[in-house]
């Protein structure tokens, strides 16, 4: 066969080939549907996260961290009983300040989100500071704001409430890990089978691999108030507000200024969530930092609380 006849039937070759790729890509993506979730889906808890005694998920691994049941200790920063360690601090950097909740739980049913009013709905919020007192929240921040918009995949404490993404999500899973997903990369089927806990949508996400991010393809990229929630290991978490649009005090901070805070923190994962007025810290029922006009209601909340009475 000639050289130039054999090039041609290569070529043909690879085309044919080629097509035969793409025909199968939209036959998966777009023929065969995926698999879906109904809104309303309780989440199947992972039977290997229930724990029968009291050292519970976490207990053994941060055994220095926590008490004897029964016992609480309170601080003006600090709260520690059997079931929660919590450590606020005021930082500053880069002309802005901010406040970090360093957080270790027993179990993951000490992280827990609450609505406004407690009621899901469009439009329906509150403040900050009522939604963490009626929860008995040790330390609460607000939320992603998703009652704001009618779209966003939104999970709370295991219950599937929307589905579909809009932007960069967060996923906290019943064995305590956290995810950051792309809007592309995020699945909900695999979500819920692989027993997803809560789930935000807000972002972006502000370290990709537990590397730090540079470039943002996000509205209102200078600095600014800030809310964010970061993950170390399973059980250890931190919350961080940043004060920001008072001059003197606190300016706040880019989404680059924070990705490289969460990576300097140590954190494997960082999630901004809702910013602005909206960015609110709590600790023990009082507001802890400076939000900007005076803050602002929201329609939901981020919270760590006892899954016991405990003493004082």
């Amino acid at each position: 066969m000639p050289v130039g006849a054999e090039l041609v039937l290569t070529i043909a070759f690879d085309v044919i080939f080629l097509a035969a790729l793409l025909n199968v890509f939209a036959l998966f993506h777009h023929v065969i549907p995926r698999k879906k979730v109904a809104v309303g889906t309780e989440i199947v808890r992972p039977a290997d996260t229930f724990t029968t005694d009291e050292n519970g998920m976490w207990g053994n691994k941060f055994a220095d961290k926590f008490l004897e049941k029964g016992e609480v200790v309170r601080t003006a920063d600090s709260y520690r009983s059997h079931d929660v360690y919590v450590t606020v601090t005021k930082e500053q950097r880069s002309g802005a300040v901010y406040f970090v909740a360093d957080i270790y739980i027993r179990n993951i049913d000490n992280f827990r989100t609450a609505f406004a009013q407690d009621e899901y709905g469009k439009s329906i919020s509150e403040s900050v500071v009522a939604m963490a007192k009626r929860n008995q929240a040790i330390i609460a921040t607000n939320g992603d704001y998703y009652g704001i918009r009618d779209h966003g995949v939104c999970i709370k404490n295991g219950v599937v409430y929307r589905t579909e993404p809009f932007a960069d999500v967060c996923a906290l899973y019943y064995d305590g890990t956290l995810r950051t997903f792309k809007r592309r990369d995020f699945s909900m089927s695999d979500a819920v089978r692989d027993g997803v806990y809560q789930a935000w949508s807000f972002g972006p996400e502000l370290l990709h691999n537990g590397e730090t991010v540079s470039e943002f393809s996000w509205s209102i990229q200078s600095e600014n108030p800030r809310c964010a929630i970061g993950y170390y290991e399973p059980g250890h978490y931190c919350l961080v507000v940043i004060d920001g649009r008072k001059k003197g005090y606190s300016e706040g901070m880019t989404f680059q200024e924070m990705s490289k805070m969460f990576y300097e923190m140590g954190c494997r994962a960082a999630y901004n969530m809702d910013g602005g007025q909206s960015a609110q810290m709590v600790f023990l029922g009082a507001l802890v930092n400076r939000p900007a006009a005076g803050g602002r209601d929201t329609s939901d909340i981020i919270y760590i609380g006892e899954t016991d009475t405990v003493s004082e």
